[in-house]
């Protein structure tokens, strides 16, 4: 079976996959009649909602793993004005923007990149912060100046091989309370995990002999 899965309904169609899923469970836990965990055969069934419902519920998909597309004339996910990127305590880099990743579209607003280096489903995160037990939370200050960069434009997240991630667009770098950290149009995040300059890279994935596509 492939690691990407449409299920259709009536009026709208969702996509799973599964190489993005970091099993967050907001799915399972908030739609129980549409995500049916631990049935053979489909899992995901699109009619057990109402289309808005359903909708709304995958736009809370941290991962980007589900996505959709309305047949009923109801609104798709629209792009986010600013681009974020919130550095989660302990543990992942998440995306909430209009984005590419190696000049190549996703097909999601949302994912969750890692910074421990520990992944093995590099670039994206798959719980593997809480399995080495990372630690590193943001302690830069809040900006006190609202951002003058142009909004609505798309950015690039660039895997350098075993090396970091280089950020190509206007962004948003956020704490986990929600607040702006950094306002960057260009910037080279750590994806190793051994950065003592984090979120920023210092060069330290070439000394740890840091591994990744």
């Amino acid at each position: 079976m492939s690691d990407k899965q449409t299920y259709e309904g009536e009026n709208i169609s969702v996509c799973f996959d599964a190489t993005r899923c970091i099993h967050a469970g907001n799915c399972v836990k908030g739609l129980p009649e549409v995500f049916r965990s631990g049935v053979e055969g489909p899992w995901i069934h699109p009619d057990a909602a109402a289309p808005d419902e359903l909708a709304a519920l995958c736009d809370t998909c941290p991962s980007g793993a589900l996505t959709y597309r309305r047949k009923d004339g109801g609104p798709d996910e629209t792009k986010p004005e600013i681009n974020t990127i919130t550095i989660e305590d302990d543990g992942p880099l998440r995306v909430h923007a209009d984005f590419t990743v190696n000049d190549e579209p996703t097909g999601a607003y949302r994912a969750v990149l890692c910074r421990c280096g520990a992944s093995k489903n590099k670039p994206w995160c798959d719980g593997a912060h809480a399995d080495i037990g990372f630690q590193d939370s943001c302690t830069r200050p809040p900006v006190s100046e609202p951002s003058s960069q142009p909004v609505g434009l798309p950015v690039n997240i660039q895997t350098f091989t075993n090396g970091p991630l280089l950020l190509e667009g206007p962004c948003e770098i956020r704490n986990v309370r929600g607040e702006a950290v950094i306002y960057t149009e260009r910037t080279v995040l750590c994806r190793c995990g051994a950065s003592k300059s984090k979120p920023f890279c210092d060069a330290s994935h070439a000394a740890i002999g840091f591994e990744a596509e």
